[in-house]
């Protein structure tokens, strides 16, 4: 199948000059700017998005939406017509923010060399994302719930139609920092992309996690995020866990040796309450667990972790999973910080992993 894309920045009138520099900086896709059409309505990026999906060429197979906030990667329009190459028929996501709970598996694909993941989101993040130009058709006129995002709205028209989408591993848009039209800054915190840029993954190739750990954004509690049915089910991390052996008790053990030997002076302590701190070791753990599963070798999984899809993957996790609980001016510098806690975690979880074999999660999954 030969695929041809129309390019699209979805944009308010008062961002068209962000917009129109968007659409400059790729001129092998001939972006167009599909602005709002009623922008001194309610503030909505479904009205927008309607146009963008309306206006899609029927000559071309698929329509390429970007929001106005965002960053392409670099070769983004050669990696762009891969992606769509490999995965004609897909719904497919550039972006997702570095706390989803998409992000998890995200970083998983990276380190198995996997060029998307499904989607675990209750939403399609629609700030970079491709659509066959019959879903983009079809869209335009698909009925929405009373004050209904797009976002959500293109996910309940995917189930509807038995299409998950793919979330690309590395992300190829990254979210430029800014006011957001309907207050997401403010309520969530900076939303970068789990994995920007960088070597892409194997286009060909969709990973399926038979695990996902998440730390909730908003709870502030670890979840393992496991296959049930079509979606995923969260169960909380230490109950996840029980099966292999590991109780309640002998996490906060694990937890106490570990930040003993990673933060003997507290340093990460003074920026993140031990709480959270405990919280986030437990999602590294966890990660080792998921990575284990993935990778099926220690030895594998760390040499892994510092190639540099590997590397820039684990940078991701700290502010991405803490940015509601850490000042914004220690962001930056939370990497490094709890790096060697993460490091310590992971290779603690995944080989328990090894050690455990399947009684993590057979409970769950049978």
């Amino acid at each position: 199948m030969h695929a041809s894309i129309s390019a699209a920045v979805t944009a308010h009138p008062r961002r068209r000059p962000e917009a129109e520099a968007l659409a400059a900086s790729q001129p092998g896709l001939d972006f167009e700017v599909v602005e709002d059409p009623e922008p001194d309505g309610p503030r909505s990026a479904l009205r927008t998005a309607r146009l963008a999906w309306r206006t899609a060429d029927p000559g071309c197979t698929h329509r390429l939406l970007v929001q106005d906030d965002m960053r392409l990667a670099p070769g983004f329009a050669r990696l762009v017509r891969a992606a769509v190459a490999a995965q004609p028929d897909r719904i497919l996501c550039l972006f997702t923010e570095w706390g989803s709970r998409t992000s998890p598996a995200v970083r998983l694909a990276a380190l198995a060399g996997a060029g998307w993941v499904p989607l675990l989101d209750p939403y399609v993040p629609t700030t970079a994302v491709v659509l066959p130009t019959a879903v983009a058709h079809a869209l335009a006129g698909f009925p929405a719930e009373p004050g209904e995002p797009d976002d959500v709205l293109l996910l309940r028209f995917a189930r509807e139609h038995g299409m998950t989408p793919l979330v690309s591993s590395p992300n190829l848009a990254e979210h430029e920092q800014g006011d957001s039209l309907i207050g997401n800054d403010v309520l969530q915190g900076p939303r970068h992309a789990a994995l920007f840029g960088g070597p892409p993954g194997d286009w060909a190739r969709v990973l399926v996690p038979p695990v996902v750990p998440h730390l909730l954004l908003f709870d502030g509690v670890v979840v393992c995020q496991v296959p049930d049915g079509d979606g995923w089910r969260p169960v909380l991390a230490d109950a996840f866990l029980a099966p292999s052996g590991l109780a309640l008790p002998d996490l906060l053990e694990r937890y106490a040796v570990a930040v003993g030997a990673c933060d003997p002076t507290g340093r990460m302590r003074r920026v993140v309450a031990d709480s959270l701190l405990l919280q986030l070791w437990l999602a590294a753990f966890c990660y080792g667990v998921a990575a284990y599963a993935v990778l099926g070798d220690v030895a594998v999984v760390d040499r892994a972790l510092r190639t540099v899809r590997g590397a820039a993957a684990l940078r991701t996790i700290a502010p991405g999973a803490l940015r509601r609980f850490v000042p914004g001016h220690r962001l930056a510098g939370l990497p490094a910080l709890v790096a060697p806690l993460l490091r310590h975690a992971i290779s603690d979880g995944c080989v328990h992993a090894g050690q455990a074999g399947d009684q993590f999660w057979k409970e769950y999954l049978q």
